[in-house]
């Protein structure tokens, strides 16, 4: 029997990936699905088809492909779009015989300690780190690193987990709650979390992120993207923004695919993160995927490619750099932003009659009732706003974070109550 063929996105109905399917409907013909728990139920109908399967879950995977092989469909590629699907997509191309990275890649992607370790051998700055799995080897790394110091999970992501330790006691203390995010989310995104890293704190509001091509032997920048972060001691990232006025550093570049050269990235955009202080670049971490929080998007608006188009040729070992313009010139600025209300309980929404000028979109997912915490991650969000300026900056705007926050000050009513955990 001929099998027909489609390509499997993993990830792509994730909020803020939905522009991944434009992009592989602009390098491909074949159908595109994605799989999804409850597919029937909660049917996502800008697929062609949903398999009924937890993206993160090999077996099911495996079973929903299995099943559809018998119905005369096998995929073309198995497409990961965030970082709790590269394993799983991995392992299925490998057994399925698909298009798939060196073995081990992945595992250095997921895995901050070999990662960074893979960062020292090829002379990629990174802070200098520890890797733990309890609180004496906490405590003996703090006195060899020194204070100011972050702890993160050694395999997670989106800020989960992230504190800073600045003595011994909230070091004790942040330990405990970086442990508590691991319980309360590591079964929903298949992480083990049973170690964690430390590293030198570079205490600068300085840090970007790079998204490189990368097919074969072939690197090339594509963006270089602002982020803004909640204040010390927390890390939340709550606004991006395009074209960064340091995006022709070539020393930045050089290092952001350095890094990706190490980590033997041959496949796909790879997300690059590097924290910059009195000009010195460290990179923290690269994951070997698209980025997410709606950069792609932002990416898309000024430079008008697509950057899913080049993830998803890749994988269907077409050469990316073929359609890649040598030179991306931005015709603009864009931004998004998060909508973060004040802690407590929201008793109203109200979406103003009228948005400032630079406001593309809004969106709340927040609901009346809902309690709304502190940000610590992209799971203590409200809403987001995504923006345009027709101008460069030639330095670190501070608009994004002006707006997002007076449109949250206008839409949400809270009140300041102490949330019952027990």
């Amino acid at each position: 029997m001929e099998l027909n063929k489609y390509v499997l996105l993993l990830g792509a109905d994730q909020y803020l990936r939905e522009r991944a399917i434009s992009g592989a409907r602009q390098v491909t013909n074949f159908p595109i699905w994605t799989a999804s728990l409850n597919a029937k139920i909660n049917k996502n109908r800008y697929f062609d088809y949903n398999l009924e399967a937890d993206p993160k879950d090999e077996k099911g995977l495996m079973i929903a492909i299995n099943n559809q092989k018998q119905n005369g469909w096998f995929p073309e590629a198995i497409i990961p779009l965030n970082d709790w699907t590269l394993k799983v997509a991995h392992k299925l191309n490998n057994k399925l015989g698909l298009n798939y990275m060196p073995d081990g890649v992945i595992d250095s992607c997921r895995d901050k300690a070999k990662m960074k370790f893979k960062f020292l051998d090829n002379s990629v700055p990174t802070p200098d780190f520890r890797l733990i799995e309890n609180e004496a080897e906490l405590l003996i790394s703090l006195e060899e690193i020194g204070y100011p110091a972050i702890i993160k999970p050694y395999d997670f992501g989106g800020s989960g987990g992230v504190y800073l330790l600045s003595n011994k006691q909230d070091a004790i203390e942040n330990y405990r709650k970086s442990k508590n995010v691991i319980r309360k989310h590591g079964n929903d995104f298949g992480i083990d979390g049973s170690k964690f890293i430390v590293e030198k704190y570079i205490r600068s509001e300085e840090e970007i992120s790079i998204e490189v091509a990368c097919y074969k032997d072939n690197f090339k920048v594509i963006a270089v993207t602002e982020k803004y972060l909640t204040p010390e001691p927390r890390f939340a990232e709550i606004g991006h923004l395009v074209p960064s006025h340091r995006s022709n550093n070539k020393s930045l570049k050089e290092i952001a695919i350095n890094a990706c050269k190490s980590l033997n990235i041959s496949m796909g955009l790879a997300h690059v993160e590097i924290k910059i202080k009195d000009n010195k670049f460290w990179v923290i971490e690269v994951g070997a995927r698209p980025g997410g929080d709606g950069i792609m998007d932002i990416v898309e608006r000024v430079f008008k490619i697509n950057p899913y188009k080049v993830h998803v040729a890749s994988y269907l070992n077409i050469d990316p750099f073929e359609f890649l313009p040598t030179h991306l010139e931005s015709i603009g600025t864009a931004a998004i932003a998060f909508l973060k209300s004040e802690p407590g309980i929201i008793r109203d929404i109200q979406i103003p009659d009228t948005l400032p000028k630079e406001v593309e979109s809004l969106w709340v997912h927040a609901k009346i009732g809902d309690y709304s915490e502190e940000a610590t991650c992209w799971k203590d969000r409200e809403g987001v706003i995504e923006l345009y300026w027709d101008k460069m900056f030639e330095y670190k705007t501070k608009e994004p974070l002006v707006l997002s926050e007076f449109l949250s000050q206008q839409i949400f009513s809270v009140e300041k109550v102490v949330k019952n955990y027990v």
